[in-house]
C-alpha cells in the first residue's frame, strides 16, 4: 500500500559511481561495495544506511522507488528525501539530472566517504 506523501520520490533515480578505486577494506562483492567508515560519520543512522544501500545499487546504475523505500524500511518519503539531502549536504552525494536514452532523469553521483564534509 502506498503511503500518502507530499514529497514524491522519482520512479527511477540514476546513480553514478564517483567514489574512485575500491579500497582494500571495502565491504561487499565485486562492484557492489561500500566503505565501512560510513558507520563512523557524524550523521544520522538513516543517512548511513541509505548511503550503504545506494552503494549496493551502483553496479546497476540506478535504484527504483520501491528499492529506495525498502532500503530505509518504514521511513516516509520525506524522511528518505531528508537522508538524501543530508548526504548531499555532507558531500557524499552530488545531485543532478543524468542523461539516459529516454531523456534526463534525476540522479546522484555517489562519492567516497573520504570526501565527507562536515
Amino acid at each position: 500500500m502506498e503511503r500518502a506523501s507530499s514529497t514524491a520520490l522519482p520512479e527511477v533515480t540514476i546513480l553514478s559511481d564517483d567514489r574512485g578505486p575500491r579500497p582494500e577494506n571495502a565491504v561487499g562483492v565485486g562492484g557492489f561495495w561500500y566503505e565501512p567508515e560510513v558507520w563512523a560519520l557524524p550523521v544520522d543512522p538513516a543517512a548511513k544506511v541509505l548511503y550503504a544501500g545506494l552503494c549496493s545499487y551502483l553496479g546497476h546504475g540506478q535504484i527504483n522507488r520501491k528499492d529506495l523505500r525498502a532500503t530505509l524500511g518504514e521511513s516516509t518519503d520525506e524522511e528518505i528525501a531528508g537522508a538524501l539531502e543530508t548526504l548531499a549536504r555532507h558531500n557524499l552525494l552530488v545531485p543532478g539530472e543524468r542523461a539516459t536514452r529516454s531523456g534526463a532523469l534525476p540522479g546522484y553521483g555517489v562519492r567516497s566517504v573520504r570526501e565527507f564534509g562536515a
